[in-house]
């Protein structure tokens, strides 16, 4: 069974969350580094979802008359 992926709300405050920790001094660097790479695929996710966003507006846009 395939799960959808999590909405646009979700991933910003996923990555809100990863961001937040990344701005810990004394976080070790193997969670630094794990953080880094999990906000670059949360980034990922969301642009992708925007890009599909995106994509179905302009499918939708009415053409205009010159």
């Amino acid at each position: 069974m395939e799960t959808e992926p999590p909405g646009l709300d979700a991933l910003l405050d996923r990555l809100e969350a990863t961001i937040g920790r990344l701005s810990d001094p004394a976080a070790p660097l193997e969670r630094l580094v794990a953080d880094f790479e999990e906000a670059g695929r949360l980034v990922e996710v969301a642009q992708a979802q925007l890009d599909a966003a995106t994509a179905r507006v302009t499918a939708l846009e009415l053409p205009t008359s010159p």
